[in-house]
């Protein structure tokens, strides 16, 4: 399996050091409300496309559910305390024997384009035409014949709009992670649908559909739209007709079996559907993983959700020893801690009706 076996993350949004260690394939996060859960998956999101300058403004676009414009000034949320000399910084050991080190700054870049002002405006440097306008990534690569250390930027011009990216050239990334937040929303859907079609994996991807809703007989993309087709219904209806739930549950799902993603990040992952489901889309989750080899990392705060979580690892041996569960929790003497659980210890706690979702230290 590629993937991360652990992560350390510094200086993240309100996370000023967590380390976690151990993952396995299905990862499951638990916590109270800004216990950093979703922190997590973001720094994941971020280590997995350490090369691409543009993923930090992606992150303000999933936060700000404005999927159209998203601006450099809003990542100064994405430091520790909202300061700048605060460096995210991650780092990870992967399944192959590789291991990997990002740190994201904002800094400003002269360039030509500041030069050029008119006539009749006077020339004053101020202070705010040295806020930050590009955004670096630091990343070093290091295996057994040692460590290589790459660089790749975003500049923003003066209307806070990218204008120019620099990637590192001699770099390529080999991981593809998709994060879905914890809207309704996807922007891959289509995407993923059309990577499934050409595969001919549509049937594949019906038989999964139906233990949603039994009544589930087709699934088409039309005018770039999603359409589902019903037993009892004489035409295809649009997705969004469909429901909140079938939108998640289909979400999800296309993502998780579309093999070019090889980590898929799931907040919230109940957000959206009726308990019923829970159980079902765990076994999709667990069966995709395992049967496209890739790494799944989760967040929820539902009791529900892990009792079904546990219920289905119950009836599948098989899935046991691919989970890990954590329960994330900022503590008063220690700061932010990650306590781990197997499958057993998440058995244990569901038969003694334990609370795992926080902890208050």
């Amino acid at each position: 399996m590629d993937g991360f076996k652990n992560i350390k993350i510094k200086n993240f949004r309100c996370i000023d050091h967590l380390e976690i260690d151990d993952f396995s394939r299905v990862n499951v996060f638990l916590g109270q409300n800004s216990s950093g859960k979703s922190s997590i998956l973001e720094a994941v999101f971020l280590l997995s496309g350490m090369s691409n300058p543009d993923l930090p403004l992606s992150l303000n676009k999933a936060r700000t559910r404005n999927y159209r414009i998203a601006y450099l000034q809003d990542t100064r949320y994405q430091f520790y305390n909202l300061d700048l000399n605060n460096t995210p910084d991650f780092s990870a050991d992967q399944f192959d024997g590789m291991s990997r080190h990002l740190q994201m700054k904002l800094s400003f870049t002269e360039s030509d384009e500041m030069m050029v002002q008119s006539i009749d405006m006077p020339l004053i440097i101020s202070e705010i035409e040295r806020t930050p306008n590009t955004i670096e990534m630091l990343f070093d690569i290091t295996s057994s014949s040692g460590t290589k250390s790459f660089r790749s930027s975003l500049f923003v011009n003066q209307s806070d709009v990218p204008s120019r990216q620099e990637p590192s050239k001699e770099y390529v990334e080999k991981n593809m992670a998709v994060l879905f937040s914890s809207d309704l929303l996807s922007s891959n859907l289509n995407n993923d649908l059309s990577e499934l079609f050409k595969r001919k994996q549509k049937d594949s991807l019906l038989n999964i559909l139906t233990k949603f809703d039994n009544r589930i007989n087709a699934i088409e993309i039309l005018n770039n739209d999603v359409y589902i087709g019903y037993s009892d219904v004489e035409e295809l209806l649009p997705i969004s007709m469909s429901g909140d739930g079938l939108r998640r549950f289909l979400n999800i799902v296309a993502g998780s079996a579309n093999p070019q993603n090889t980590i898929v990040l799931i907040d919230e992952i109940d957000n959206g559907l009726h308990y019923s489901a829970y159980k079902k889309l765990w076994e999709a989750i667990f069966a995709l993983a395992v049967g496209t080899n890739k790494q799944i990392f989760v967040t929820t705060h539902s009791k529900e959700t892990i009792q079904k979580l546990n219920l289905m690892l119950t009836e599948h041996q098989e899935y046991q020893q691919e989970m890990r569960l954590y329960t994330i929790a900022n503590t008063l003497k220690k700061g932010h801690q990650a306590y781990k659980y197997t499958y057993d210890g998440l058995s244990g706690a569901c038969e003694n009706d334990v609370e795992l979702r926080g902890r208050v230290l």
